[in-house]
C-alpha cells in the first residue's frame, strides 16, 4: 500500500469517524473486500451499520446482506429483513429486490410467491436488472414454460 493509498485511508477514516455516511459505507466496502485495509467482516458490518443508523440506503442493504449472509454478525434473516424493509422504504431497489428474493425463497418469512413477485416488480420498476431477470424466471414457472 503506497503513501497516497494509505493518506486515502487515513482521509475516509477521519470522514467516516466525523459521521459522514457515505464514508462510513465505503470504509465498510474497503473492510469486507480488504481493498486498501486488512479484510475484516466484523469492521465491515459496524461501518455499514452506523452508515445504516443516518439512513444510507446501501449502508441499510448492506447491513441486510451481512445479516443474511452472516458476515461480521450472527446470521439471522428476520433481521436482514428489516433493513431491506428499509431501503425498500426509501425508493431503493436492491432492497425491494432482496425482499422480493427473501419471499421467493422463504428467507425469514413464509414462502410466497405472490409476494416475491410484487417485490421483484417494483424492484425492477426502480431499475434493478436482476429482478427482472428473477420475475421472467417466475412467471415461466408460474405458467409451466421453464
Amino acid at each position: 500500500m503506497g503513501a497516497e493509498k494509505a493518506d486515502d485511508i487515513a482521509d475516509l477514516k477521519r470522514r467516516a469517524e466525523a459521521g459522514d455516511a457515505s464514508a462510513q459505507y465505503e470504509l465498510g466496502c474497503r473492510y469486507h473486500e480488504g481493498r486498501g485495509v486488512p479484510k475484516d467482516l466484523k469492521a465491515a458490518f459496524d461501518w455499514y451499520m452506523r452508515a445504516a443508523m443516518q439512513g444510507h440506503n446501501s449502508g441499510l442493504c448492506d447491513v441486510g446482506y451481512c445479516y443474511r449472509n452472516g458476515h461480521g454478525v450472527g446470521r439471522d434473516y428476520a433481521e436482514a429483513l428489516k433493513y431491506y424493509r428499509k431501503a425498500c422504504d426509501q425508493g431503493c431497489p436492491t432492497g425491494a429486490y432482496w425482499l422480493g428474493y427473501a419471499y421467493e425463497h422463504g428467507e425469514g418469512v413464509g414462502k410466497d410467491i405472490a409476494r416475491a413477485i410484487e417485490y421483484y416488480e417494483l424492484s425492477a420498476r426502480r431499475g434493478d436488472s436482476d429482478a427482472a431477470g428473477r420475475l421472467e424466471a417466475l412467471r415461466k414457472r408460474q405458467t409451466g414454460r421453464e
